[in-house]
């Protein structure tokens, strides 16, 4: 059975394969590369004007990007830029469910550096604190914690804590149990959910989760299922986008 390291490493080698034919000049048209994809087993879930997103067939995503229509290259480090400017945060969740499929769980927070709270949910858990009582429940049920990044969120500081907030009662609503919630949770939800879905999206979210050890550990560059700006370039059915050869950020994360 394929593990999620060894999907990821998968993807990553598909991603780094198919990004080096294209800036080689070895593919030279979408038709061409379309056609290799999926000669390779992926499935299209973007076609966008100077990228495309696929799923591999263990589920993850990748993401490559090309000019063969005349369109400027998107650089990442210029997405970097632009978005460091913007006033944003990140609304992630922590989920974990018992073996038997019965019971699950929640914790929803937000953070301007995904990597370094990743980290600390992962290596510094604080009894009373944040994920703490996340975490007990998933020990107790002897399960796996996986991350999701759920939305990227642009506005003042009410209007990132209202979104937290709606994503707390999206989760309670599906029926999942938020351990301690009443220390971390107790938030205003938005009335006015602008680029978020009306219910908690199960599909979408079990599809880009991942474990938290690897999510804490290894140099991923995360993306938001959701987000209130932007909603058009967004790739809603996937987060995890295997970029490669980037120069390091302080939480590596880059947004497109």
């Amino acid at each position: 059975m394929t593990t999620d390291r060894e999907a990821i490493k998968h993807a990553r080698t598909l991603k780094l394969s198919l990004q080096a034919a294209i800036d080689l000049g070895e593919i030279t048209s979408r038709e061409q590369l379309l056609n290799l994809a999926a000669g390779c087993g992926l499935t299209v879930t973007r076609n966008g004007k100077g990228y495309a997103g696929f799923r591999c067939e263990s589920g993850k995503r990748l993401r490559v990007h090309f000019n063969f229509g005349g369109h400027p290259v998107r650089i990442s480090k210029e997405r970097k830029s632009r978005k460091s400017t913007l006033g944003g945060t990140w609304i992630y969740a922590l989920t974990a469910q018992s073996q038997d499929g019965t019971r699950k769980a929640c914790y929803v927070g937000q953070t301007v550096n995904l990597r370094k709270r990743f980290r600390d949910h992962f290596m510094r858990p604080r009894p009373g604190y944040s994920s703490f009582a996340l975490v007990e429940w998933a020990a107790l049920e002897k399960v796996d914690i996986r991350v999701t990044v759920l939305s990227w969120i642009v506005g003042g500081q009410s209007i990132r804590t209202r979104f937290e907030g709606y994503w707390i009662s999206l989760a309670s609503q599906a029926g999942f149990e938020t351990p301690d919630v009443h220390r971390w949770g107790n938030l205003p939800a938005s009335d006015n959910p602008i680029g978020q879905p009306k219910i908690w999206p199960t599909a979408d979210i079990v599809a880009a989760s991942i474990p938290l050890a690897i999510a804490a550990t290894e140099k991923l560059d995360f993306y938001p299922l959701f987000s209130n700006e932007e909603l058009s370039e967004l790739d809603s059915g996937g987060q995890l986008d295997l970029h490669l050869g980037l120069a390091e950020t302080p939480d590596h994360i880059v947004f497109f």
